[in-house]
């Protein structure tokens, strides 16, 4: 049975309330953690190696786009969330009301009759997969956001929206995700479609100066698209019956893996001939690490399966010294680039998962414990790469392989 309340204490009530001592408007405090978060989050989080404004810029041009203005102040009340503990249940708050009216916003904008598909909705899709990479540790929010969100509008609009200003500039920002997320699921992306192909190599015209990354980067497309058709056609063979023309086809896969290989060593060539003066840019720091982290994702769509050598002449897998090389450089390398530059925890995900396949020794394991760590404090969703890594390494050798 509930308090009854006189009138009398009721009218007092209301007294005490209209006395009360008013707070600062829940604005205020939204607006100076949105400060907070375009200065420290954005300066603590570059996502390409390359100076960028992309925050700032869709502040300013999309301010009156609901879904994105209530993303950005959602991911700012997270970060504020994360960084002072004082106001930790306010700005926990904050984050989940504004992140639940971004996303009704964005349902909103993709429901309505005659629905405008827009750099808007594609921006607020990618601010809400951020958000969900710093708060879900089952990484289940980044894949709904990313896969169906973010990557159907790209496809939607087409690689011609993005060949300058604002959207030359977004796509520079989620490229790097979308190019890991692909090789962390050994899945196939749209980047890998000529047109996309295409947009890439139509900046490169334009820059006498293209870096190395970008070719990196669609080599890596190239990779997780051969691995994604590879594992898909040894998944549909009956091991026991191969023939002919299974291994005719198993040879033309190995034949492009050795393509693939190649297309490395000579990126390998130009990231060793680089001058001096490029030797501590961000962008080469990433490609040397993601180099090291292809090189040995390539060989693994080859040397977990024994089916291909039982079947073929020889596949494009490195030695295990080489292998071993590798990891040594993603990890001494991942741990400058954490400790010294402002680059996004975020990039390395994908390099230390391929490191976590093929280290053995508890000293290394250690190192990587202690860089998921690190990571971890921005990014709850590295939980579910630290608890599958940590079943990998109970799970003995010879069963890994098939």
């Amino acid at each position: 049975m509930g308090i009854q309340l006189s009138s009398q204490h009721t009218e007092r009530r209301r007294d005490m309330v209209c006395l009360k001592i008013p707070r600062k408007p829940k604005i205020d405090h939204s607006n100076q953690i949105l400060v907070l978060f375009l200065t420290k989050f954005v300066a603590e989080n570059d996502f390409t190696g390359n100076p960028s404004t992309w925050f700032v810029d869709i502040q300013t041009h999309f301010a009156t786009d609901k879904a994105v203005h209530h993303a950005i102040k959602a991911l700012s009340a997270l970060y504020a969330c994360q960084k002072d503990s004082s106001t930790h249940a306010q700005d926990r708050r904050l984050a989940l009301e504004f992140y639940q009216t971004a996303v009704l916003s964005v349902k909103q904008a993709v429901n309505a009759k005659n629905a405008k598909i827009e750099q808007p909705l594609l921006s607020s899709t990618f601010l809400l997969g951020l958000f969900e990479l710093m708060y879900d540790p089952t990484g289940q929010g980044w894949i709904k956001h990313t896969m169906y969100g973010t990557s159907k509008i790209l496809q939607h609009l087409g690689p011609e929206v993005f060949q300058s200003g604002l959207g030359l500039s977004f796509f520079n920002q989620m490229k790097m995700f979308e190019v890991s997320r692909s090789l962390i699921f050994s899945e196939s992306s749209f980047l890998v479609e000529k047109s996309w192909l295409g947009l890439t190599h139509t900046f490169n015209m334009q820059d006498s100066n293209t870096h190395p990354i970008e070719e990196l980067l669609n080599l890596m497309v190239r990779c997780s698209d051969h691995c994604a058709r590879a594992l898909t056609y040894l998944e549909s063979l009956d091991k026991y019956t191969i023939s002919d023309s299974n291994i005719r086809h198993l040879r033309k896969f190995a034949l492009e893996g050795f393509k693939l290989r190649f297309a490395l060593s000579t990126l390998e060539s130009h990231l060793s001939s680089l001058p001096p003066h490029l030797l501590h840019d961000n962008r080469i720091t990433i490609a040397k690490i993601y180099f090291s982290a292809t090189s040995i994702f390539l060989s693994g769509v080859y040397d977990y399966r024994s089916l291909w050598l039982q079947t073929i002449e020889a596949t494009p897998t490195l030695s295990q010294a080489l292998i071993e090389c590798h990891v040594t450089i993603i990890l001494n390398m991942t741990e400058f680039a954490m400790q010294q530059t402002n680059l996004s925890k975020l990039l390395f995900l994908y390099p230390l998962r391929v490191a976590c396949a093929r280290v053995w020794r508890e000293e290394q394991k250690d190192r990587l414990r202690g860089l998921f760590e690190v990571i971890r404090r921005s990014f709850a969703v590295v939980d579910v790469f630290r608890s599958e890594v940590e079943e990998l390494w109970r799970t003995p050798l010879a069963e890994r392989y098939t």
